[in-house]
């Protein structure tokens, strides 16, 4: 027995044709942009990367600024009575070094039971003595002491304080060679030394952040060239005395 469809359920089918013929297009679409995006995932080439790859030696080998302590050893022996001169004289630049440097306190640190204990005690007082010729305060001294063994005939009395320092990553070695190099950059070593240098030469490391402020003019020096200026003399000695200078020949 044949079953003849109602009028119901040919017009669901009819309904449904075109939902299928609709869904075609954006099936096809959704490939198509699939396919797009696999290709753009394609691996990138990491030689023809340039623009992100750095290249400055100042990026490569940064110079950080730090507080450190600055320290000086004064070895000092059983039979030391005094300090020599050049022990002073070390002392003595050490001092500069640390009024130069903004500090509030400086440690004089003495050795504690080694044999050479009461030379050390004496040799630090003649160190805290140098110190006050060389400008320090007595209260920006810091009498302390460390303790030391047996064996230490040569305990060192040690000076210490805080200061801000430049300093860099140290130099290693590198295995990259500039010659075998197929990618045109730099050699890793390349610029580390001359960082190094300048962060160790240099005076004041805050001028590695910023400028400093400018000094004020020498009003002095000023107008005596100004005045050789408009008369078209040069220089006279009493000038250059009083400007601070030997300028000749201003305004010839």
């Amino acid at each position: 027995m044949t079953t003849v469809p109602s009028d119901k359920s040919q017009r669901a089918r009819a309904r449904a044709r075109p939902r299928r013929r609709a869904s075609m297009p954006a099936t096809i679409a959704a490939c198509g942009l699939a396919l797009a995006l696999a290709g753009c995932a394609q691996k990138i080439n990491p030689y023809e990367v340039t623009g992100s790859v750095p290249e400055d030696y100042r990026t490569n080998h940064p110079i950080l600024i730090e507080e450190q302590i600055a320290t000086i050893d004064i070895p000092v022996s059983v039979n030391t009575a005094r300090l020599s001169d050049q022990a002073k004289a070390n002392v003595t630049f050490f001092a500069q070094s640390f009024l130069q440097s903004g500090s509030n306190v400086i440690a004089v640190i003495s050795p504690s039971g080694s044999p050479n204990q009461v030379a050390a005690d004496a040799a630090a007082a003649e160190i805290m003595g140098v110190l006050g010729q060389s400008g320090i305060p007595a209260s920006a001294m810091d009498y302390r002491i460390y303790p030391a063994s047996a064996e230490e005939r040569i305990a060192p009395v040690r000076l210490a304080y805080n200061r801000i320092a430049a300093r860099t990553a140290p130099c290693r070695p590198w295995s990259d060679q500039v010659t075998v190099s197929d990618e045109n950059r730099h050699y890793g070593a390349f610029g580390c030394a001359s960082q190094q240098n300048l962060a160790a030469m240099v005076t004041n490391p805050l001028d590695l952040l910023y400028p400093r402020a400018m000094t004020p003019a020498d009003a002095a020096r000023r107008t005596g060239v100004l005045d050789a200026y408009r008369t078209g003399a040069p220089l006279t000695s009493s000038q250059a005395g009083q400007a601070g200078g030997t300028v000749a020949g201003v305004g010839q």
